[in-house]
């Protein structure tokens, strides 16, 4: 029996529309003759999805898929949504059951989105927040005869959220919220995107015989296990991230020479690199660390090769073909090779000699030398000594004596082929390479030597010092000149190399102070660090004369200079500030780039100090616009509660009326409901105020919503019956305190039933995303403008409302500082359909022995 044909639609996101895809194929079908059935659909109460699956036959309940029905109805197509799901009786999970309706040869056609797939599930988590639950094999969707990517614009998305096309916001989880949120989408759009790409190339491979390296970039990459390697592999990784469907395979030439980098390369270590990324790790055994790189790469089909610019490489024990190394079949590949902005020289380095090896004429493999230096190239200032450095004097100095001297060795013999014209331009050209190494004084030492030894053992009359023509004595004169020249010419090319390294050097010094300067908090603790790398001390701080004695204001580096005094070079930063740095002398020309960063440093620390006055400024006009709101709400909605106290008892008091019981009672309940209206008030701004402080008492325990959420509403009396209750069953505690937590939920109710429009009550729904649990108090109001949705978190700020009998305009404010207080967040968000949803995450808590408590009953609202 042929097996049945496997259809998938994947989604980028929950509500790309795979559902309406699956049910268009399924109508589709139908007009076609076919016979097709409905085994799941999740239209989760869409109504335009229960009006496009009306009319197509279902089998079984759509909460399973019926195997056993089916394969006694027999039908040419199922329909299948939700693949990630739980099982039927005969099988665990779904995609189980849709396999065993392939075997019996019935097609399928089935849904899922890019979350579901299981080598994606560790991404999405990272994405997400929340690893998901249910996840299909890569292998199934492999198998899949055909596979449709379902896409859609985030912006989109999120319209029909708003709109309620996705679900009903009582079915909001805590997972789908995460996941539909604008930075989350546009991730797992890209994820799918790569991914399908990916599973497209392997398909062409497959079905059509492609070569595998024609559809599929493989990167090679070798590690050295130095300094290096982790960036490098950092990099190659982000490279692979870009292709689709690129595979990274990280590779380590043992050589058995001693590494250069000092240290045994731990094996396992670059193993957990290599996987960290997503790469395939592997050693191989080579005397040459590109020859084996390039066979690896034509053992996996690689495309491209990346090795640090600084790899050392080992010593190769024979050179192998230009065409490449030994035992390949074929030269197909082509170097292109950029390193720093330049082009790399070949030389003994495994880059060059990979490069080398891999200019064959056919094309295939690109090879990257990656530029991985660990210095950040602000290490000491160059020497600023003009002329050239000490190590080339004493060379020419050395070849000023050995040159006349091997060269007058090697002339006697070959004199009379050479004669005196090329024997004069040899000592010649002695005395210009002397020149080109040494500079001038050696230059000189070598005309004199040479035209000596030219003079006694060449011009005649040979040895002797007397010359007997005269243009021999202009040969003597030219040794000195051109010696002079070109001497003179080195020192002026070397002293203008050293003037372009020191300003070089002092453009990135200043170039990074400048920047330093908008790191924000942290600009001046920057700068000192550079100023100790910059110049190659030991530390450095900047030091304030106060009250008679120093003071350290900022150090970096161990044993910072606390006075003046233990400072080896101090350069002064303005009045009473000093720049003090400690680890050897500095030159002239190094302490007037030190004076431009120690009146930086002034700057900063003036700039520091101004923007912290400026923030006790802004908390000032802070606190006298919450002093004048205060005023100005106590003005009102302290004195009215008071004052209804005062009239009722009064009345009671007065002797000239004879109240009756019934009314003497009701006087007291107004005077009791303004009273404890009054405490309510007093109270809140009491815990403002000790949010404010920071000594707000906050005792958190394990508490159940079960246990908190039902008394929340019964102190909002008769209004809260209303209220629709949806706890998910597996929803954990939370690990907070139960009165603060019963004071948010409270005002939060209270917020969401005084805008909820009649006879459609708010909802509070609860579930679990991770190490978190959210709570979602959901209202079809009017809901809240994007821009004002922070104003409704400010004291005294009742926003919408025009009754000034609702309170101070706290609830939402002290709401959420009690939220942030237990470690929480109370954030808004839209209600799909209309309105708004106040979210409170708290974290969960690790369940206690005892079961969750089912003695009390939830209230809950209409359907």
């Amino acid at each position: 029996m042929p097996r049945g044909r496997l259809r998938v639609y994947l989604g980028v996101a929950p509500g790309a529309g795979t559902t309406h895809a699956l049910l268009d194929e399924a109508r589709r079908r139908v007009a076609g003759g076919g016979d097709v059935v409905i085994a799941t659909i999740g239209t989760r109460r869409r109504p335009g999805l229960d009006q496009a699956s009306t009319g197509l036959e279902r089998v079984g309940d759509g909460t399973a898929v019926e195997v056993e029905e089916l394969l006694a109805r027999r039908p040419t197509t199922v329909v299948v949504d939700d693949l990630h799901e739980a099982g039927s009786a005969r099988h665990d999970h779904r995609w189980e059951d849709v396999e065993e309706l392939l075997d019996a040869g019935i097609d399928v056609i089935t849904a899922l989105d890019v979350r579901r797939i299981a080598s994606l599930a560790d991404v999405v988590a990272s994405i997400t927040g929340s690893r998901p639950i249910g996840v299909v094999p890569d292998r199934v969707l492999a198998e899949a005869d055909q596979l449709q990517l379902v896409d859609i614009d985030p912006h989109t998305l999120r319209r029909r959220l708003a709109h309620g096309g996705l679900c009903p916001a009582e079915e909001l989880d805590a997972e789908t919220a995460a996941t539909l949120q604008p930075a989350a989408l546009c991730a797992l759009r890209e994820l799918a995107l790569l991914w399908t790409a990916g599973a497209v190339a392997v398909r062409r491979t497959v079905d059509h015989g492609a070569p595998v390296a024609q559809v599929r970039e493989r990167l090679i990459v070798g590690l050295s296990g130095g300094p290096e390697t982790e960036p490098l592999l950092h990099r190659a990784a982000r490279l692979a991230a870009r292709i689709p469907g690129a595979e990274l395979h990280a590779v380590h030439v043992l050589t058995g020479q001693r590494p250069v980098v000092g240290v045994e390369p731990d094996a396992n270590r670059l193993r957990d690199l290599a996987v960290s990324v997503g790469a395939t790790y592997q050693q191989v055994i080579g005397t040459d660390v590109a020859a084996a790189l390039l066979a690896v790469a034509e053992a996996e089909h690689g495309t491209q090769v990346l090795v640090g610019a600084d790899q050392p490489v080992a010593p190769a024990a024979r050179t192998p073909q230009r065409g490449g190394p030994p035992g390949r079949t074929a030269a197909r590949a082509w170097g292109t090779v950029v390193a720093g902005g330049r082009r790399l020289r070949r030389g003994p380095g495994t880059a060059a000699r990979l490069v080398t090896l891999a200019a064959g004429p056919a094309e295939g493999l690109d090879v990257h030398v990656v530029c991985t230096a660990s210095g950040s190239g602000s290490g000491a200032m160059p020497r600023s000594r003009p002329g050239l450095p000490r190590w080339r004097q004493v060379g020419g100095f050395v070849l000023s004596g050995a040159l006349p001297a091997l060269l007058t060795v090697g002339l006697r013999t070959a004199d009379p082929w050479v004669g005196l014209p090329g024997v004069s331009l040899l000592f010649l050209l002695a005395v210009v390479v002397t020149a080109l190494v040494g500079g001038l004084v050696p230059a000189i030492i070598s005309a004199v030597v040479g035209s000596t030894l030219l003079n006694y053992w060449f011009i005649p009359p040979v040895r002797t010092f007397r010359v007997a023509e005269p243009h021999n004595v202009i040969t003597l004169i030219v040794f000195v000149l051109v010696a002079v020249l070109v001497s003179a010419v080195v020192h002026r090319a070397a002293t203008l190399a050293t003037r372009a390294a020191r300003a070089s050097a002092e453009a990135r010094a200043l170039a990074v102070m400048a920047g330093a300067v908008l790191r924000g908090d942290e600009a001046l603790p920057t700068l000192l660090e550079h100023v100790r790398s910059a110049f190659g001390m030991t530390s450095a701080a900047l030091l304030e004369r106060a009250g008679g004695s120093w003071h350290l204001l900022h150090a970096r580096g161990p044993l910072p200079p606390r006075t003046p005094a233990e400072a080896d070079v101090t350069v002064r930063a303005g009045e009473n500030l000093v720049l003090g740095l400690s680890g050897r002398t500095l030159a002239a020309t190094d302490r007037a780039l030190l004076r431009a960063f120690a009146a930086q440093a002034e700057g900063l620390l003036e700039r520091d100090r101004l923007a912290r006055a400026a923030a006790v400024a802004a908390r000032l006009e802070a606190t006298e616009r919450l002093r004048d709101a205060l005023l100005a709400a106590v003005g009102h909605d302290l004195r009215t509660p008071l004052a209804s106290a005062t009239a009722a008892v009064s009345s009671l008091r007065a002797g000239d009326i004879a109240w009756s019981a019934a009314e003497g009672q009701e006087l007291l309940a107004t005077a009791e409901e303004s009273l404890q209206r009054l405490a309510r008030l007093v109270a809140d701004l009491l815990d403002l105020s000790r949010l404010r402080a920071g000594v707000l008492t906050v005792t958190p325990s394990v508490v159940w919503l079960d246990e908190v959420i039902p008394p929340a509403l019964d102190e909002l009396g008769d209004p809260a019956r209303a209220v629709d209750l949806r706890i998910a069953e597996d929803a954990p505690p939370v690990l907070a305190d139960p009165a603060l937590l019963t004071r948010v939920l409270v005002n939060v109710l209270a917020n969401a039933l005084r805008h909820s429009p009649a006879g459609v009550p708010p909802a509070v729904t609860a579930s679990a995303g991770g190490d978190r649990v959210q709570v979602r108090v959901i209202d079809h109001g009017p809901g809240v403008p994007s821009q004002d949705r922070e104003r409704i978190f400010t004291p005294f700020q009742r926003l919408g409302d025009t009754d000034n009998g609702v309170g101070l305009g706290l609830g939402l404010a002290l709401s959420r500082g009690l939220a942030e207080a237990m470690d929480g967040v109370l954030e808004p968000e839209d209600t799909p359909g209309g309105g708004l949803t106040m979210v409170l995450d708290l974290p969960a808590a690790a369940e206690p022995a005892e079961a969750r408590p089912d003695a009390l009953e939830l209230t809950e609202g209409p359907e």
